[in-house]
């Protein structure tokens, strides 16, 4: 929780994506009483039911891959002390054309509006994905290149939303820009969301399957993976203190440990199958031109090649520290995936 909220008392916030896995997040702290915010409005493509964390929310309905909704959105974003913009479409990985109309026009479009509203934060959800290739043997700091991996369709529309904001709004001396650039958020709510968009329907069942959590053995490639992993509502924290504080500038969220391969498989209870990356790229790559799985090979290109980060910023800064274990986050994702766990609404429902 924020130290001292004394910028958030009475705020009004306009958060976009608030129906998926780190705006319902987000929402759960906004609409903490304690907390003083005065309205939230929350902009998703279909209506979120009148439940814990969307309830006391001004819902705005609108499909930001749309070229009209930018006529929606001066309405969304009026009078606001500030947006944070979290939307983000996963699928369908098969149409890039869909997902660059929705990630980095629809990211332009909400940009704009704030622009001319003179709205006075901007808060924009990065990835790690916006970053360059790194080496495996370092965490990076916020300096590190945006240029993404070029492979990656998601990778390459983080980094085209970045240069978007900061081209509509980095220069513009009565707006805080501030870019968030996490590692993977995961909280078990998500799990049936999330197993859904990266597996699809036979393998997530495939995985709800499994007599644990996970198989006996997990094949994962060399070279061997460095990867951190966070919780939703620690990433739900970050964003309410650079509300509270005001705060400029890009900051790295993840949580220790971070985890190399052989990690992973102990934080799953299982053992590691080496693989070279060249061989489970053409399995993913022949799964994916089967129409097996929904999960392009470009995001094993990025998870090959994304760096590990480095938090040090928030941390003091923000005075940030996540509650949860990186190892922790995913030992209970994981978990969840296998009960078929989600949430009430549109985008978490749990799996029938």
């Amino acid at each position: 929780m924020a130290d001292s909220p004394g910028h958030l008392q009475g705020l009004r916030v306009a958060v976009t994506g608030a129906s998926g896995n780190v705006g319902t997040a987000l929402l759960r702290r906004l609409t903490d009483p304690a907390l003083g915010v005065a309205e939230v409005r929350g902009l998703a493509r279909r209506q979120p039911p009148e439940l814990t964390p969307y309830a006391g929310v001004d819902w705005h309905l609108v499909d930001l891959g749309e070229p009209a909704s930018e006529e929606r959105l001066p309405e969304f974003v009026a009078g606001v002390d500030a947006v944070v913009h979290l939307a983000w479409a996963l699928q369908p990985g098969r149409r890039p054309g869909l997902l660059h109309a929705v990630n980095v026009d629809g990211t332009y479009r909400v940009a704009r509006a704030a622009a001319r509203a003179g709205v006075p934060q901007f808060v924009h959800m990065s990835s790690l994905g916006a970053y360059a290739a790194g080496a495996r043997d370092q965490q990076v700091s916020e300096n590190w290149p945006t240029t993404g991996i070029p492979s990656s369709q998601y990778s390459r529309d983080k980094s085209a939303a970045e240069r978007v904001v900061r081209q509509v709004l980095g220069h513009r001396p009565d707006t805080v820009l501030t870019v968030v650039r996490p590692t993977l958020v995961l909280q078990p709510d998500a799990a049936s969301e999330i197993g859904r968009y990266f597996l699809g329907p036979l393998l997530y069942a495939a995985a709800r399957a499994l007599p644990g959590p996970v198989a006996q053995a997990l094949p994962l490639p060399l070279p061997a993976l460095r990867v951190g992993f966070v919780h939703a509502d620690d990433v739900a924290d970050a964003l309410v203190r650079m509300l509270d504080r005001r705060a400029p500038g890009p900051f790295n969220l993840t949580a220790e440990p971070t985890l190399d391969a052989d990690g992973l498989a102990r934080a799953l209870g299982t053992r590691r199958i080496a693989v070279p990356a060249v061989a489970l790229r053409a399995a993913l790559a022949a799964a994916h031109a089967a129409y097996l799985v929904p999960t392009e090979p470009g995001w094993l290109d990025l998870g090959l090649g994304a760096p590990a980060l480095d938090a040090t910023r928030a941390r003091t800064q923000l005075g940030w520290a996540p509650i949860h274990a990186g190892d922790d986050v995913l030992r209970e994702f994981v978990a969840a995936l296998g009960r078929g766990d989600g949430a009430p609404g549109p985008l978490l429902a749990p799996a029938g």
